[in-house]
């Protein structure tokens, strides 16, 4: 580590033994176990926010990634250069291989026990906030404080999952961009003739998701969770679940954590896997047989999952990835990924139907 690095260590309460470059971070051997120092882009309100829910699930018996506070007892940390870092605890592990189908199944029941503790979170998340001071409306003074867990944290960003509705018209109006800039495009690449003559089937099933989540009272359904103070990892992949040496899991990076709807979780890793699988309908009952198992989930949840798995995701990604990408050059891989959407939606649409009578 640079010189500036052993000052700045100086500012936590920690011995350090050893460190080592990762992607984007720093490993580090401490006295009280291995640490990983990273760059941070949100606020100390969110990192208030994020650790009310980490130190939550360390009391209830999960190994999870918290955040080493400095000695002014703050988590987010300047250095010389006034650049802010995070540390958090860390471990040894390998990356969960959701290719081995036990571990896939083993990592959904950990996450479905994972959710059953993030359950009651208001107080948790909402009171350390609060004390903070930071991006909680009504602390101006004029009357206006909003009591409720959405008013609370309406400020602080991602701090409450959008609805529905919401979500899905923000990437409708996206699609809906890009196909007017590429009718107006003379010259078009290959990506963008096969783009623009795939785009009316995922457009139309875009369109019946945003209908669907309008009429099936989604929306209340997030409510609910939010009075319930349910919340989720927000990132729950492979990536973030961590194999430990006596097989147990440890999850990391709840940076994208909120409150809202936890089916979505599910709905992420379900999703993920089924696209590496070509959507095997045997492996995806399987999966969804693991997270009943041992967390409930009501009748209402099953309609967001359902919604959440019927939006072409996958479509508006590339959209997405080519709208902010440089149209000069396009990647062979955003082709080929286009392609490959295209020929697994019957598959896709095969599953889809068997997850309505499952659901």
């Amino acid at each position: 580590m640079e010189e500036k690095s052993l000052e700045f260590f100086e500012k936590y309460d920690i011995t350090v033994t050893g460190t080592a470059r990762t992607r984007g971070a720093f490993c580090i051997d401490t006295e009280r176990g291995p640490k990983l120092l990273l760059p941070y882009s949100g606020s100390e309100a969110r990192a208030v926010f994020e650790q009310g829910m980490l130190s939550c699930l360390t009391e209830r018996g999960f190994f999870v990634d918290g955040y080493v506070a400095n000695k002014e007892g703050a988590y987010v940390t300047k250095d010389e250069y006034e650049e802010p870092f995070l540390m958090k605890d860390w471990y040894y592990g390998e990356e969960c291989n959701v290719r081995k189908p036990e571990q896939a199944l083993a990592a959904v029941r950990h996450l479905a026990a994972l959710h059953n503790a993030l359950t009651g979170m208001s107080e948790t998340v909402l009171l350390p906030v609060a004390e903070n001071g930071e991006n909680i409306p009504g602390n101006g003074g004029d009357g206006s404080e909003d009591t409720s867990v959405s008013g609370q944290l309406q400020t602080l960003p991602g701090a409450v999952q959008k609805s529905l509705p919401e979500l899905f018209e923000k990437r409708n109006r996206e699609l809906r961009r890009v196909r007017a800039f590429l009718r107006e495009k003379k010259r078009k690449a290959y990506f963008e003739t096969v783009y623009i003559n795939t785009f009316p089937e995922f457009y139309e099933k875009a369109e019946a998701a945003l209908a669907g989540a309008k009429e099936c009272g989604c929306t209340e359904t997030l409510e609910a969770a939010l009075a319930e103070g349910r919340a989720c990892h927000g990132t729950y992949t492979h990536h973030n679940l961590l194999v430990l040496h006596d097989g147990s899991f440890a999850t990391v990076n709840f940076d994208k954590a909120c409150l809202g709807v936890q089916i979505a979780d599910f709905y992420l890793f379900f999703r993920k896997l089924m696209e590496k699988t070509g959507w095997d309908r045997g492996l995806a009952e399987r999966l969804m047989e693991a997270y009943t198992s041992v967390r409930k989930v009501e009748k209402a949840e099953w309609q967001v999952f359902y919604l959440l798995l019927s939006y072409p995701e996958k479509f508006w990604k590339i959209t997405n990835s080519y709208h902010n990408g440089k149209k000069s050059w396009i990647p062979q891989k955003t082709t080929e990924k286009l392609l490959a959407v295209k020929e697994q939606e019957k598959e896709k649409e095969a599953l889809l139907a068997d997850v309505a009578g499952w659901c």
